[in-house]
Order: C-alpha cells, then sequence, then structure tokens
C-alpha cells in the first residue's frame, strides 16, 4: 500500500478525494498496488462547472474488460461515473469521447462508452 499511496500523494490524487470530501484511506484501505497500479490516474482541477474531477482509467489492454472511473462534484452534487466500452446490463446514458479536449483522459478519445451513475463512491474493483 505504501508505493500506491505514495504515487497517489505525489499525483495529487489523495488530495483530489479530500477536495471532493471523499476519505482516500476509507476508499482505499488495503493493497490498491495489484489492483489499481497500472491505472492511469489523471486529476484536472479548475474544469468550469467541475472544479475537481478525478480519472482513473486501465492500461490500452485493460479497456475492453475493465471499467474507467471519474469522481467529480456537478451543481453540488457528487458523482462517480463508471464508463465501459462493452454494453453493461444496466447504464444511464452514451458518452461519445471527443477526439481532443483538455477534460478527459486521451485513452478514453474517440470512444463509446458506456456511462454508468454509480451511487456507490467505492471505486469498483475494491468491491467484493
Amino acid at each position: 500500500m505504501k508505493i500506491f499511496r505514495q504515487r497517489m500523494k505525489e499525483e495529487g490524487v489523495i488530495q483530489a478525494f479530500s477536495e471532493l470530501g471523499l476519505d482516500f484511506d476509507h476508499l482505499f484501505p488495503g493493497d490498491d498496488e495489484k489492483l489499481y497500479s497500472r491505472y492511469e490516474w489523471i486529476v484536472r482541477t479548475k474544469v468550469p462547472r467541475f472544479g475537481t474531477i478525478i480519472n482513473a482509467i486501465p492500461p490500452d489492454e485493460w479497456l475492453g474488460e475493465k471499467a474507467w472511473e471519474e469522481w467529480y462534484i456537478l451543481d453540488g452534487v457528487l458523482h462517480h461515473h463508471v464508463l465501459c466500452l462493452t454494453e453493461p446490463a444496466n447504464y444511464n446514458e452514451i458518452f461519445m469521447a471527443p477526439e481532443l479536449d483538455d477534460v478527459h483522459p486521451p485513452r478514453s478519445f474517440g470512444k463509446k462508452w458506456y456511462v454508468t451513475d454509480d451511487p456507490d463512491m467505492r471505486p469498483v474493483l475494491r468491491r467484493k
């Protein structure tokens, strides 16, 4: 956990979760090095209408099987989006990622994503 936690601290992820009112240690209580170490973590700040957005996107070879996750606040409401390339049984919307922007992870560009607005803030891979 120390290596993963140190990386998250250095990349501003822990601080970003705190800014969203979420406790990183509560969300990631165990050894997450195996679960999320290969994910790319991107924190965007001062995004118009959103403020801080946290993205966790799997490496290219996992995109079809593992979800991209994002946490943010919009209009005072905390959101956890779980985005998949393959159509899940239930989802809330479809997001056509742009070819380029300053908000989304580059790995997401130009793809069709199925979006679930998940009321559970816990990372998907942490759930049993």
